[in-house]
């Protein structure tokens, strides 16, 4: 049902009421209107045949008394709205006064006469030699009522049309706006986010158009926002995926072509130095030196190969690649204390997501030497999930916390681009990263990356809540 036709429809109940209430009232005043009047036209009756009984009209002492009555009362003809009958002492009928001519022939219902006819008792003056009944008939009174009411109901009958024509009209032209606020939605619900609504004269619906003007304007700002966004997420993603790729191949290389390079340098240099004692010490010597070289050189191929390409990656699995990071840190900075709490299920992830979780913790643990000045790091990857709704989104926690010197408004600008990588890995996998300074000392990093989405119907449910099987956030 629309607007419009709910408004009118309001407006015809208003309108029956009022006439309900105003019919009410007409056939309430109508109702004692003509009560009064048949009670005084019975008493002028009455009054006047009194007078006449009283004058020489009406002799008692006559041969024929009621010969002479009857003779004036059909002169005098019908009495107002009373029927007079004359009886004898019979009780036969001797004259009744003749119907009333006006509007002879038409009655009202007889409903509307029981609703306002007066019920007034008939009155009888008794003679000598019979007897004069008058009987009150308000059937013309009434009459003109009921005519009365037929005319206000013809009025209002047609006085409601046209108003309804008119408010049905008026609402059509006043409610316009509503459709093409209806219109313009629909296509923003179908994605034309370009809509707009035009200027109205209603100052409602002219802030109601600028209001959603607005809307759609910022709505459409922060779509193309969010597709850009979206892009560059994307662009990101594909950058460092090939970057991992050239790692990867760099990292090969550097271990199949210079680590055997190197390797074969030390083996030779080895045979070299073990060669029997009639070679001279210098030369001894020499070949010592290039095994240790060569030592050197292998140590620093490996560590670049590990800062390239983490082989527990692809061989043990993200649990044994972090352990072996923060074992390489240890090993690396003996000055600084690295704790490693690690939950269990890490092994169960994709090659991006691993090197994502690994790129994190690393540029933290790469951040906090360089930067933080601390004495205790702490490393944390828990799996968690989360309750929202019906859906339970499972996400793993990357929690590295420190207690150096803070993030304060002086950090280099080394740091703020190893947070803004950090960022944009985490970003791309649609996580999120919480960066700030504790009360205590010391930086506090939060990265939440979304592992998967589950319906609650699908947990093995028992006799516990959903609140026991997550066992972790509501929201």
């Amino acid at each position: 049902m629309s607007l419009r036709f709910r408004v009118n429809l309001v407006i015809s109940l208003i309108g029956i009421v009022f006439v309900v209430v105003m019919a009410y009232l007409l056939i309430d005043y109508k109702r004692r209107s003509i009560a009064q009047e048949i009670e005084a036209g019975t008493r002028v009756s009455i009054q006047l045949l009194q007078s006449v009984l009283n004058s020489s009209v009406y002799s008692p002492e006559a041969s024929e008394p009621l010969d002479d009555l009857t003779q004036y009362l059909r002169s005098v003809g019908r009495v107002r709205a009373n029927e007079v009958r004359l009886y004898d002492s019979n009780n036969s009928l001797i004259y009744e006064s003749p119907p009333s001519e006006y509007k002879q022939g038409r009655w009202a219902p007889q409903w509307f006469t029981a609703l306002v006819a007066p019920d007034i008792a008939d009155v009888r003056l008794l003679l000598a030699e019979g007897s004069i009944l008058v009987t009150p008939d308000s059937s013309r009174s009434v009459l003109d009522a009921w005519d009365e009411l037929e005319r206000f109901a013809l009025f209002f009958l047609v006085f409601f049309v046209l108003l309804n024509i008119v408010v049905f009209r008026m609402l059509g032209r006043t409610l316009q706006p509503l459709k093409d606020i209806v219109v313009a939605m629909s296509e923003m619900e179908r994605g034309q986010y370009n809509t707009r609504l035009k200027h109205y004269d209603l100052p409602e619906f002219n802030a109601i158009s600028h209001t959603f003007n607005s809307m759609a304007s910022s709505l459409q700002v922060a779509l193309t926002t969010e597709r850009e966004l979206e892009q560059s997420r994307k662009l990101t993603q594909l950058i460092h995926s090939k970057l991992e790729e050239e790692r990867k191949s760099i990292a090969r290389e550097l271990h199949d072509e210079l680590g055997q390079c190197v390797t074969a340098i030390k083996t030779i240099g080895t045979a070299m130095a073990n060669r029997g004692d009639k070679q001279p010490d210098e030369t001894r010597k020499n070949a010592q030196t290039i095994v240790e070289v060569a030592s050197h050189i292998y140590d620093v191929v490996h560590s670049m190969i590990r800062q390239l390409r983490p082989s527990a990656l692809d061989h043990l699995g993200l649990a044994d690649a972090i352990n072996d990071l923060v074992t390489q840190y240890r090993r690396q900075h003996p000055q600084l204390s690295v704790e490693l709490i690690s939950g269990d299920g890490l092994n169960r992830f994709d090659e991006k997501f691993n090197i994502t979780v690994y790129r994190v913790v690393q540029e933290c643990l790469t951040n906090v030497i360089k930067h933080a000045e601390a004495t205790h790091v702490t490393v944390a990857l828990t799996l968690k999930k989360n309750l929202s709704g019906q859906v339970i989104t499972e996400f793993l926690e990357i929690r590295v916390s420190d207690d150096g010197k803070g993030l304060g408004v002086d950090a280099s600008e080394g740091r703020r681009f190893g947070l803004l990588g950090i960022k944009e890995r985490v970003h791309a996998f649609d996580g999120e990263v919480l960066c700030e300074s504790r009360p205590d000392g010391g930086t506090l990093i939060v990265a939440t990356l979304p592992v998967a989405t589950l319906p609650v119907t699908t947990l093995p449910l028992t006799t516990r809540s959903v609140a026991d099987v997550v066992g972790v956030n509501h929201d």
